[in-house]
């Protein structure tokens, strides 16, 4: 708390603390006059100085003395102080325009829709702010009921707009026990008739509001979203703030009065606070919303949207990477590249769906068989292709046969399309060399994966050897049936 000392024989330093009276509203700044050896202190309440105690005959340092004359004459800066009551008009007016720009920003992109919930929890906030700063202008019921309910409704809303930025249902209902609770305090007497019994009931119910909200963060925490880290900090650090709040107004009871919100000793502490939190928080929340739309068109722009693995550009820019990597530990890296065969029969008789169905269904096999640390993508059309560590064209061989044999296994099962039953045939290519580049690797699989076309499909080849396996008897056999059946309608 801000202190002047005035020496009591200045005429212009009583003239300097009357017009700063005049100016401070509320019991902001205190003032100490030495008068007959004592200290007499004089605190501004509603523009009046009224003496509050009187501390020991000390004399205050001569330099304080100095320093307040020279101030009066003009000839040196002034005291400054914190003026509260400014400080919490500020507070409200930046919280309303940090709302609004969320609610502006969700407009921009209603992908997101979660900026909405939470641009409409800041203008609640807000809103109740307001009240509070107004107590004794207005109703009591309505700058203590219900002030403090839109901001638990506020930070309520900061909660379910959480979920829905996750993709979990909203569920509204989760913002009214915390204000019902709020009401049902206010209306225990005992409570309802102490400002500081409020006072904790409120930071109690701010605190669990603003933990959840950091909880319902940190369960969407798989999604890569930089920004998601601090926003948990920050809510937890406004949990616990609420909640150390509470002994402290134990230890420092706020005063009795008309305006005994904004007089409290810890209210400068709880104004600041709640305006670097509003700050913070929205500019954390915008940015978080930010990152989501730019992943989305990152993802968007890697992954092929029909199948949902790496699509040609993605899949190069991989291959490129593991690559300039096996140039350097010398892993052996093998290239294979897939073809479904048929596919365009397969297009003409059952339509463009029946060919998205199947394209679908390699992709979901591929990626079962190979696993996730292999790298693989559709690179156009009804062509695949996978690069993956391995010690011998063999070896790399071996993975793509078990890849075939599963995938007419599920076609079979899947597609019961009376006309062909889908195969894949893959050409296999392995790079040892340092100076092995992609362009090169994908030119010695597609060689190979050509013979496998020319060799009737349905198989692996390699490109330094002949076909690695041949088809399963049982799937030649029913080829033959199907084909004849074909050869029969025309």
């Amino acid at each position: 708390m801000p202190r002047l000392v005035v020496p009591s024989s200045s005429r212009s330093a009583r003239r300097e603390l009357r017009i700063v009276a005049k100016r401070a509203r509320f019991g902001a700044p205190f003032f100490i006059a030495p008068k007959d050896s004592l200290h007499c202190v004089y605190r501004v309440y509603d523009s009046a100085m009224l003496p509050c105690t009187k501390l020991g005959a000390v004399t205050p340092p001569q330099s304080y003395v100095d320093y307040i004359r020279r101030g009066a004459a003009g000839g040196g800066p002034r005291l400054m102080y914190l003026d509260i009551p400014t400080l919490a008009v500020v507070t409200v007016f930046v919280t309303a325009l940090l709302g609004i720009l969320l609610i502006f920003a969700s407009l921009q992109n209603r992908a997101v829709r979660a900026p909405r919930l939470w641009g409409l929890a800041f203008v609640l906030a807000a809103a109740g702010m307001a009240l509070v700063i107004v107590r004794g202008q207005v109703p009591d019921w309505l700058s203590i009921q219900i002030a403090n309910a839109l901001v638990l409704t506020g930070l309520g809303l900061i909660w379910v707009g959480a979920r829905l930025f996750d993709g979990r249902p909203p569920q509204f209902l989760l913002i009214m026990p915390a204000p019902a609770l709020w009401f049902v305090a206010c209306a225990v007497p005992a409570i309802g008739n102490d400002i500081n019994l409020r006072t904790i009931v409120a930071s109690a119910l701010s605190a669990v509001l603003a933990i959840v909200a950091a909880a319902e963060i940190w369960r969407g925490r798989a999604e890569p979203l930089l920004s998601r880290w601090p926003t948990v900090v920050t809510l937890i650090a406004y949990g616990g703030a609420m909640l150390v709040r509470i002994p402290l107004t134990l230890t420092v009871p706020q005063p009795d009065g008309e305006h005994q919100t904004i007089a409290s000793a810890l209210y400068p502490l709880v104004a600041f606070g709640t305006l670097m939190f509003t700050v913070v928080l929205a500019f954390l929340l915008l940015n978080m919303s930010k990152e989501r739309t730019e992943l989305r068109h990152k993802t968007a722009s890697l992954i092929d949207p029909l199948c949902g693995v790496s699509n040609r550009r993605a899949f190069l820019a991989g291959a490129e990477r593991l690559i300039a990597q096996q140039r350097v530990d010398g892993t052996p890296l093998a290239m294979l590249l897939f073809d479904l065969d048929h596919f365009k029969t397969i297009n003409d008789h059952l339509g463009h769906a029946a060919g998205d169905d199947v394209l679908r269904a390699f992709a979901i096999e591929a990626t079962r068989t190979l696993g996730a640390g292999v790298l693989f993508g559709r690179i156009g059309g009804e062509e695949f292709a996978a690069l993956m560590p391995a010690r011998s064209v063999g070896e790399a061989a071996a993975v793509a046969e078990r890849l075939r044999r599963n995938f007419v296994v599920a076609a079979h099962a899947q597609f019961d399309i009376g006309i062909v039953t889908p195969t894949v045939s893959t050409g296999v290519a392995l790079g040892c060399d340092q100076h092995v580049s992609v362009a090169g690797l994908m030119a010695q699989a597609d060689r190979a994966l050509y013979r496998a076309k020319a060799n009737g499909r349905n198989r692996v080849e390699s490109a330094t050897t002949e076909a690695i396996m041949p088809p399963a008897p049982n799937v030649e056999d029913m080829e033959r049936r199907v084909w004849r059946k074909v050869s029969a309608r025309a």
